[in-house]
């Protein structure tokens, strides 16, 4: 008899609440229509004005002011090379195998062939 007095007050309740959560989204969803509007007009606005859409906060506008007070003077970023040689790592005196192998193989034919012209 318990469980049935249980399912018949859960049924009230359910009955009950029913409208009250029909009114919530009902409420959030025009809440979120007029948002969209408002959004939607001002971005527009924005947008033919010519100004940034988004605005920066007051926060990343003090940051931006240190990091430019904070910034040394014409500072040069270094050169990036695509080969290891260039490397910092591995310092000055390391040269490449495979540029080794390249510049021996360009280096031979012309060797042999100021030879053949001093011959001749």
């Amino acid at each position: 008899m318990a469980s049935f007095f249980k399912s018949l007050a859960k049924g009230l309740l359910y009955v009950l609440m029913f409208p009250f959560g029909l009114l919530a989204i009902a409420l959030s969803a025009v809440v979120g229509i007029f948002v969209f509007l408002f959004q939607f007009v001002r971005f527009l606005i924005l947008f033919f004005t010519g100004r940034k859409l988004s605005s920066d906060l007051p926060e990343d506008i003090e940051a931006k002011r240190i990091l430019e007070a904070n910034k040394p003077k014409e500072e040069e970023e270094p050169q990036l090379s695509l080969y290891p040689s260039d490397s910092i790592v591995y310092g000055s005196g390391y040269v490449s195998p495979t540029l080794e192998n390249e510049n021996s193989q360009n280096e031979q034919p012309q060797e042999e062939v100021k030879e053949e012209e001093h011959d001749a």
